[in-house]
């Protein structure tokens, strides 16, 4: 999208009606300013009004974390996963410091959702493992003091002291509550040549995450990266990196020639028992993916390839099975991934590439992690050229989009982990030792309600219409909104939580006319509808709209004191009314918006897009509301 200009013309000067409101950053309005555009008189809805022609009621400015409760079939969005966008909260993304870590350097983090709707994390220490740790959260920002899941040990190997050290864990909520924690582990010194003293380990807890149960070893030989899910036929599944066999066939001396493939050990009986039972040479779990790259350099030594796997089952039923897939010993990686309607029923074994419903090579990355929304969108995070990447896929986790920066600071080894229906958690850890931490919500076709609200910017007309889209990723100020529509009006309904109103705060929306390329552009402020103009197709400039002729309307809600540094404000309510005789679109209204921001009188805005690539020349990934 073009960059537009922060400098937006003004229909009229700032008022001086705003009540100086004594409150904190409490998301309820009591005495606030309000006005009401657009309609030439003022509109007298109560007898007891604002200042400025408004009801003088209560109201609540919704976070994205409110609304979009709406419950709609699974893989809904399914066809139209391109137009899905994910934007970060600000407000609910943070950086974990080494010292709230418990002083680690903590690294692999994983987030999981409880059943009671709390959360565990799980990480190792240092950059190659040393100790496993767990920390609980009530809400995915405030997190206990970390203790040791699985703490490394003092051991003996072949008559001479060495560490087992546990590393790379991941952990999933079982179907009957508990968590299910795995990790690898290895020992230190003698790692590559004594592949008895590596292998796989689980723990479960049956508290949430406060107490943990014995070790149990599922998996005897030199692996990294284990990863595990719980299928819906109750089955646990484990999947690591495998290379235990290739050492054991070509012997350790040939530390250079070394293959790896997935290897995957499962129980039938809640972690009771696993098959196969892997406890010495030779070293073979049952492989599910496995790439032939070739001989290795100036040898006739077959190399295999496919690691760090983690498995999703999605909504369809289908398990996807993601991995890094290196292609030579350069450090050239791929994504592969490979698919199962039958739990990998099928032993792929040593010499081929399998199973045979994959896509090999498909683009670069390293590290992979999948999750997926209730809607089908299937969230890709992984790490590559020094930056941590999310791109979105299709229901099915055949097609991906564009790849997406997440996090200023570069990390690898992160994690996703879906929240609610449209919140997603993404982590990492980076060179620093700090583990970032990005709540993103999903922003995707809205559902509008049939509603004919009182034109007085209160949400509570709005409670039986929930959806939303949001932006407010770079700053505090964010706003969410909502689209409803009745016979004769389109209406939207945007909510911004702003500790810091000023006059220079807008919304710029851009409603689509429902022709090829025609749109309008209406600028909405403290004071209503500020400025309003319509591009139409070819055209070179924009033609001004007379709001109140055309019979357009705003009302607004100003919860704080404009231009006030010492206050802490709540936000703003913007309610806008728009015939629909002006958007022709047949069933559905397609729009964008920008967040323009100021938190300091006469300082420069800063102006955020809500759907940072979309185009004006093409109208195809523009949100899109549908009317019922």
């Amino acid at each position: 999208m073009k960059k537009r200009n922060s400098k937006l013309r003004r229909g009229a000067a700032l008022s001086l009606t705003a009540i100086l409101l004594l409150l904190s950053c409490a998301c309820s309005g009591g005495g606030s300013s309000g006005t009401e555009s657009g309609s030439g008189e003022e509109e007298q809805t109560s007898a007891e009004t604002g200042p400025t022609g408004l009801p003088d009621i209560e109201r609540h400015i919704h976070a994205i974390s409110e609304l979009n409760t709406t419950e709609y079939s699974l893989d809904s969005a399914s066809g139209e996963e391109q137009y899905s966008t994910l934007m970060e909260n600000f407000r609910e993304s943070y950086q974990l410091s080494k010292g709230k870590m418990g002083n680690n350097n903590a690294y692999y983090p994983r987030i999981k959702k409880l059943q009671d709707g709390s959360y565990f994390m799980i990480f190792h220490n240092s950059l190659y493992g040393g100790s496993v740790f767990g920390t609980l959260s009530q809400d995915a920002i405030e997190w206990s003091a970390p203790k040791e899941v699985f703490a490394q040990t003092p051991i003996t190997v072949d008559g001479k002291s060495d560490t087992r050290a546990y590393m790379t864990p991941d952990a999933c909520v079982l179907s009957d509550g508990r968590i299910l924690a795995v990790t690898s582990y290895r020992a230190v010194h003698a790692y590559s040549s004594a592949i008895d003293y590596n292998g796989v380990a689980i723990k479960i807890s049956e508290d949430g995450g406060k107490t943990w149960g014995e070790e149990q070893i599922v998996y005897v030989g030199t692996n990294w990266e284990p990863s595990v899910m719980q299928a819906d036929n109750g089955e646990i599944l484990i999947f690591f990196t495998c290379t235990a066999p290739s050492i054991y066939e070509l012997g350790v001396d040939k530390f250079d020639y070394r293959s790896s493939g997935v290897g995957c050990v499962r129980s039938k009986d809640g972690g009771k028992t696993w098959t196969p039972n892997v406890t010495g040479a030779p070293y073979l779990p049952q492989y599910v993916m496995r790439q032939y790259t070739g001989v290795f350099n100036g040898t006739n030594i077959k190399r295999y390839t496919d690691q760090m796997p983690v498995a999703l089952q999605l909504n369809n039923g289908t398990i996807a099975l993601a991995v890094e897939s290196q292609l030579k010993a350069d450090g050239t990686y791929r994504f592969s991934i490979c698919y199962t309607d039958d739990y990998f029923a099928e032993d792929v074994g040593l010499d081929k590439t399998g199973p045979a419903n994959r896509q090999t090579n498909v683009f670069e990355l390293a590290g992979p992690y999948l999750s997926q929304f209730d809607s089908g969108e299937v969230l890709l995070t992984n790490h590559w050229a020094g930056k941590f990447l999310y791109r979105l896929g299709d229901s099915t986790a055949h097609t991906f989009y564009t790849a997406k920066t997440i996090f200023e600071k570069s990390g690898m080894w992160g994690s996703s982990e879906k929240l609610s229906s449209h919140s997603a958690v993404i982590t990492v850890t980076t060179e620093e030792y700090e583990i970032m931490v990005a709540r993103m919500y999903l922003n995707h076709r809205l559902h509008a309600h049939k509603i004919s609200p009182t034109m007085t910017a209160n949400p509570a007309e709005w409670e039986n219409s929930t959806d939303a889209v949001f932006c407010g990723s770079k700053s505090q100020a964010q706003v969410s909104v909502r689209v409803g529509y009745d016979d004769d009006n389109v209406y939207l309904l945007a909510e911004r939580l702003d500790r810091q109103v000023t006059g220079d705060d807008t919304i710029i929306f851009y409603l689509d006319d429902g022709s090829e390329t025609g749109y309008y552009r209406m600028t909405v402020g403290n004071e209503g509808i500020l400025s309003m103009d319509y591009k139409a197709k070819n055209s070179a400039q924009a033609e001004d709209v007379d709001v109140a002729a055309q019979g357009i309307r705003a009302a607004v809600w100003v919860d704080g004191t404009v231009d006030d540094r010492i206050g802490i404000d709540n936000g703003v309510i913007y309610e806008i009314a728009v015939p629909r005789t002006l958007l022709k679109g047949d069933g559905q209204l397609r729009f964008l918006f920008d967040l323009v921001n100021c938190d300091r009188k006469g300082a420069e805005s800063e102006t955020e897009a809500a759907q940072p690539d979309a185009s004006f020349r093409d109208k195809d990934i523009w949100f899109r509301a549908t009317f019922e």
